[in-house]
């Protein structure tokens, strides 16, 4: 099938605003949106940016606004989102070029709440087990 994208484009070197581009890709219905974006890099145009790592919807680099809504791009499907599909940058976050924006401020804010695991007892040889019941870390003589 084809699917028209319309991508909210924007290089700060070049253009003095964001403006949309549009470009019409074949696809199969369940394919997910990253692979269109590829597409278009790889066949279209090799200046498109955009962030993607594990393509399994775990490291959440590929999030961008996707029919209006705050998504992954991995995750979801052409037949979820029809056969015109616009795709911008996440609101909210300065834009560093295409659909890539600044994270700093995210990941400042990650790290200031810590959700991880924070032990001053030394590591064991393999791993630390955490209980199913307290979420405390199971100690070396318990497992």
């Amino acid at each position: 099938m084809q699917v028209r994208l319309r991508i909210l484009r924007y290089d700060p070197e070049r253009d003095p605003k964001p403006h949309w581009e549009e470009y019409t890709v074949e696809s199969e219905p369940t394919a997910p949106l990253l692979d269109l974006l590829h597409t278009v890099k790889w066949h279209q145009d090799g200046s498109l940016t955009f962030r993607r790592s594990c393509a399994h919807g775990v490291c959440g680099s590929d999030a961008m606004l996707i029919n209006g809504r705050n998504r992954l791009a991995c995750k979801i499907r052409v037949d979820q989102l029809g056969r015109k599909i616009s795709v911008a940058p996440l609101p909210g976050l300065k834009v560093i070029k295409d659909l890539v924006v600044d994270m700093d401020g995210f990941f400042d804010k990650f790290k200031s709440v810590q959700p991880y695991l924070i032990n001053d007892a030394p590591a064991p040889e393999r791993e630390r087990l955490q209980s199913a019941l307290s979420g405390e870390p199971v100690a070396d003589d318990q497992r």
